[in-house]
């Protein structure tokens, strides 16, 4: 700076005399502002100081005030490098080679723990940032976390105060960074982020000009003493921020990641410091040589890290002083002390409360898996008598309640708690469990009285129609019985005696509708029966009867008499024969009445039918007589004329012939009225013919005879005189001769 100063005085040509003389003062300056700070260092002790002491129970933490006096005479900006970690990792040999003493801190070479409480390099040292600030520095060592003795919620107040105090935190381990270690630091993180956000809102209990910002996360770096390994192609840090990320939790509901924690997350490995075991044993031995080459690379590495990133607290925008920097010492302490920490679990009671979550968690899927033997194994998650679903789940309550007991034995605080909670679980499950068991009964004795419906329906309908009544409430009432059988043995092991007895009413009334529409139509298949057997009965009656409407001749009134009755008993035994079995039922009678007035009427229309028949078959055969009697009485019977005594002899023996003939071939249809009428005309007709034969033939008087009678005797004369039909054939021609023959003839009959 000289040298450049004196070359631009001679470029301007200044007096060497005047250059020299402010070349003087600038390096007396110079001299007093070094003088002025050795001497001001020169003033703190060279040695560890401790500010904060554990008290007699090593549970609070203790201000020891003298020593954090030392800190309100830093005047300018402070920055703070705190270290955090486990007991015996190498904090306090890291802390001193960082501050390039072979012997700082003290280094334990036994296995009790050596730093309690927090403790500060007594001599700050003074460096320039590169933005030209110069910043004291202030080296924190800690108490290691884990010693025994010592609480969880201690070592929390330890990490808390020592983070948020730092401008720059280092998280020291040994070897390795396994998932513990990442869980450990992020239950810490988690507490003290907790334990800032109740300390903000505590505020009024500091002074005034207090700023939140004081309790903001510094940066950390996570270094790894004693490392070995190779983190092939990452560096240190993408080697933790993968760990970070790939990073199972044990629960999920807790998302927080370090670097949602802090500014920034850096990692910085370094190799073993010594090789020699006395050495390892006891680092505060170690000098600069005895150091390995890749140890002391690696610390010189993390020294410019931490030169070049560290950055004083803020208190407004402003860099904060020793004073501040005490006074933010105090309320941390106080607000950790005052149990803005205090009530946060420790591990050990997260441990238990987790313990006592996990075995109320593991009872009830125990009870569960129980019940499940009950209703899945047992049942076929179908529905289970209500009396062994609360038997079993009293069981399953108890040797769930005697499981929870052996896990949290000896924790009875969180066994009271556990059981009450196990038991409120249980029950909220087992009244669902029951309320869907209930549902599954009611859902069986439906679908099991839906299922005897039908079959009793299908036992109902495969009963053979007709049938008798008797006969049929008798099957229906096997079918009622055996369907309430059937019923009460699929349901009597879920539901009592009253409750069965609700659905066997219910099944009873369901088959008994049944029966009675098979009762209905079984009246109407008896009644068609009834109706197919009058029928089958008249086709008898007819088939005995032969009843055909196109006879010619009538049945004698006797044969018919006798016909019409053998047909009816027949008919009616047929039908009593065929419904015997039916006798009793109601419209049998009614039936069998109906048929004989069917029998009846046709009985009645069968001799009117053959009364008709007979009187014109009478009608017939009288005419057919009177005929044969005219025949007889006729020119081919009778010489015309002839003999009156001769006459009126034949005429009476042709007579009586007749009237005989007509009383042997009709004498047995006298009953009917006609038959008397018709003989009655055919004795007139007879006697007529008689008369006139005698009357005219003994006057000889043919003039007086009748015209039919005179055309018969003219058609039977000329047809029996064989000479006069030749005669009038051969003369055919000759008309005259034909007429002058009628006139004879009607001459000779004295008609003309």
């Amino acid at each position: 700076m000289n040298r450049f100063l004196a070359l631009i005085v001679l470029i301007l040509g200044i007096n060497c005399q005047t250059f020299d003389a402010k070349l003087n003062a600038i390096n007396e300056n110079t001299i007093r502002d070094e003088l002025t700070v050795k001497a001001f260092e020169s003033s703190f002790p060279e040695k560890p100081i401790q500010l904060v002491r554990p008290d007699v129970h090593h549970k609070r933490l203790v201000i020891v005030d003298e020593n954090v006096k030392l800190l309100h005479r830093l005047v300018g900006p402070v920055a703070t490098v705190a270290v955090v970690g486990k007991f015996h990792s190498g904090k306090s040999f890291l802390m001193n080679q960082l501050m390039g003493k072979s012997s700082g801190f003290g280094v334990g070479p036994d296995v009790r723990p050596k730093t309690m409480g927090i403790w500060m390099w007594g001599k700050p040292t003074q460096y320039t940032l590169e933005s030209g600030l110069k910043v004291w520095i202030v080296f924190l060592d800690t108490e290691g976390f884990a010693a025994n003795n010592v609480t969880e919620n201690y070592d929390a107040k330890i990490f808390a105060v020592s983070t948020l105090l730092s401008s720059h935190l280092l998280y020291n381990s040994v070897k390795i960074i396994d998932q513990s270690d990442i869980d450990y630091l992020e239950l810490l993180a988690r507490r003290t982020q907790l334990f800032a956000l109740r300390s903000q809102m505590s505020r009024k209990k500091w002074t005034n000009d207090f700023n939140k910002d004081l309790l903001s996360f510094p940066p950390l770096i996570w270094v790894v003493q004693d490392f070995v390994q190779s983190t092939v192609d990452e560096s240190p840090k993408e080697w933790l921020h993968r760990l970070m990320t790939s990073h199972t939790r044990e629960n999920d509901l807790y998302e927080i990641s370090l670097k949602d924690v802090f500014k920034s997350v850096d990692c910085h490995t370094l190799f073993l410091p010594a090789v020699k075991k006395h050495l390892l044993n006891d680092l505060s031995l170690a000098k600069e040589a005895d150091l390995t080459e890749e140890y002391v690379f690696e610390r010189q590495e993390l020294i410019k890290k931490l030169k070049k990133q560290i950055v004083p607290k803020e208190k407004n925008h402003k860099p904060i002083t020793g004073v501040e920097l005490a006074t933010l010492l105090e309320i941390l302490v106080n607000a950790a002390n005052d149990g803005s920490l205090a009530d946060i679990p420790n591990r050990w009671d997260a441990f238990v409360v987790r313990l006592q979550q996990t075995a109320i968690e593991d009872c009830l899927k125990f009870y569960e898996a129980d019940m499940n033997v009950l209703i899945v194994d047992e049942y076929d998650s179908h529905a289970v008598n209500m009396a062994r679903f609360d038997e079993w789940h009293n069981q399953s309550l108890q040797r769930s309640v005697q499981l929870l007991t052996q896990l949290l034995h000896g924790l009875d605080e969180s066994l009271a708690k556990g059981l009450h909670e196990l038991q409120h679980n249980i029950n909220v499950q087992f009244d669902r469990n029951r309320d869907i068991n209930e549902k599954k009964i009611k859902l069986k004795c439906s679908q099991t009285l839906h299922e005897l419906e039908i079959k009793s329906e299908q036992s109902i309908r495969a009963i053979a129609l007709p049938i008798h009544t008797t006969e049929l409430l008798s099957q229906a009432k096997e079918i009622l019985k055996s369907m309430k059988s059937e019923y009460i043995n699929q349901i009597s092991d879920l539901v009592d005696g009253l409750e069965a007895e609700k659905y066997l009413d219910s099944l009873s009334r369901a088959i008994k509708n049944q029966v009675a529409s098979l009762q209905l139509e079984n009246n109407n298949a008896i009644e068609a029966f009834f109706d197919h057997q009058i029928g089958l009965g008249i086709e008898k009656f007819q088939k005995v009867t032969q009843s055909d409407y196109s006879r010619v001749k009538p049945r004698k009134p006797d044969l018919l008499k006798r016909i019409l009755a053998e047909a009816n008993i027949q008919a009616l035994d047929l039908f009593n024969n065929h419904c015997n079995k039916f006798t009793v039922e109601s419209s049998y009678a009614s039936k069998l009445a109906v048929l004989k007035v069917k029998l009846n009427d046709m009985i009645i229309e069968l001799e009117k039918q053959n009364e008709n028949i007979a009187k014109t078959y009478t009608q017939s055969e009288s005419n057919r007589l009177i005929d044969d009697f005219s025949t007889r009485t006729g020119p081919s019977f009778l010489s015309m004329p002839s003999n009156t005594t001769e006459l009126e002899s034949r005429l009476k023996l042709e007579f009586s012939k007749s009237i005989r003939d007509y009383t042997d071939l009709l004498s047995d249809y006298k009953v009917y009225e006609t038959y008397e009428q018709l003989f009655h005309d055919f004795k007139l007709n007879i006697e007529e013919i008689h008369s006139v034969c005698l009357l005219h033939l003994d006057e000889g008087k043919p003039k007086y005879w009748s015209l039919n009678l005179k055309s018969e005797i003219i058609d039977q004369f000329v047809a029996d005189d064989q000479q006069l039909l030749k005669l009038i054939d051969s003369k055919a021609g000759l008309w005259s001769s034909f007429v002058g023959f009628f006139q004879w003839i009607l001459w000779l009959l004295n008609i003309g």
